[in-house]
């Protein structure tokens, strides 16, 4: 039995949830999955998955053994991860998943201008706005918008913070009049971004330091930040978004900025990888290299 390969799959059928999902993401059959995973069973002694024909568990030997597995494999790639960057430079695959809006916006010029630093890394970018689990989804880097973070086993590092403006089209403001207070904006058409964690509320803080909390609504709700952009310059209705989405459409006075002296709870760009003791080199550099970019 060639057990490094047997521990790979199970940590994957583990990580997956399904023999069938392990052996796609291995490119190999269900049987010889399972095959390895009953090899290990034997070898341990013990049953490592209480399977039924609908669900599949681990059991208490199976948890125990797949944190050995973990272990196993993370100090393997971390040996040969090594080897390869210490006698051939940076290479490999990194995968990532990153917010629809802010990667076509913006994040995409950095994680080209990283890859042309090291051509010999290859990106697989997975764009999806929802959370993902990045062990069980074999994802390297995860980059998450975000006001903060909750409690996560995850290793959050900060890469930039995105203030955010509130705009809509010069077209809007003429028929409506420009907003000096927050109350004003009740009853206007405001275009929330589903996913926010202020979708339905939000929240300003006056010159003073008081609060103003604004129950919004609108003709027009998205989860994706440029289609709600795109109505704004439309002059469909108010939007709050990252500012370095609209910079641009600001400039050329596409989009006109209200309510400048009220404070907005920014949004923070977040690196998050597993917590584990080994992080590749690869990752380990587009990390810097993002908090360095960004940051100019």
């Amino acid at each position: 039995m060639d057990r490094h390969l047997a521990m790979q799959c199970f940590c994957r059928v583990v990580e997956t949830g399904s023999l069938a999902a392990a052996a796609r993401d291995l490119d190999c059959s269900r049987a010889v999955v399972s095959k390895y995973v009953q090899q290990l069973e034997d070898w341990a002694g013990s049953r490592l998955l209480a399977r039924t024909t609908r669900s599949m568990q681990l059991t208490e030997a199976g948890t125990r053994f797949y944190a050995y597995c973990r272990r196993v494999m993370d100090d393997t790639e971390q040996t040969l991860s090594q080897l390869r960057e210490h006698s051939a430079g940076l290479s490999g695959r990194v995968v990532i998943s990153a917010p629809v809006s802010l990667t076509l916006a913006f994040l995409g010029e950095h994680l080209h201008a990283f890859q042309r630093l090291h051509p010999q890394i290859e990106l697989d970018v997975r764009l999806n706005d929802r959370p993902v689990d990045l062990v069980r989804e074999g994802v390297d880097l995860a980059l998450r918008g975000q006001a903060r973070l909750g409690d996560s086993s995850l290793v959050a590092v900060q890469l930039m913070q995105l203030p955010r403006v509130l705009c809509a089209a010069p077209s809007f403001w003429a028929a409506h009049g420009l907003p000096e207070h927050p109350e004003q904006l009740r009853g206007l058409n405001c275009l929330p971004y589903r996913l926010g964690e202020d979708a339905g509320r939000w929240l300003f803080e006056g010159p003073g330091g008081e609060p103003h909390s604004i129950e919004v609504d609108g003709s027009f709700r998205a989860d994706n930040s440029l289609l709600l952009i795109d109505a704004m310059r439309r002059g469909v209705g108010i939007g709050l978004v990252p500012e370095p989405m609209v910079r641009e459409a600001l400039a050329r006075g596409e989009l006109v900025a209200a309510l400048g002296e009220y404070r907005v709870e920014p949004r923070r760009l977040f690196a998050l990888y597993p917590s584990r003791s080994y992080l590749s080199g690869r990752v380990r550099a587009l990390v810097d290299f993002l908090k360095q970019s960004l940051a100019a």
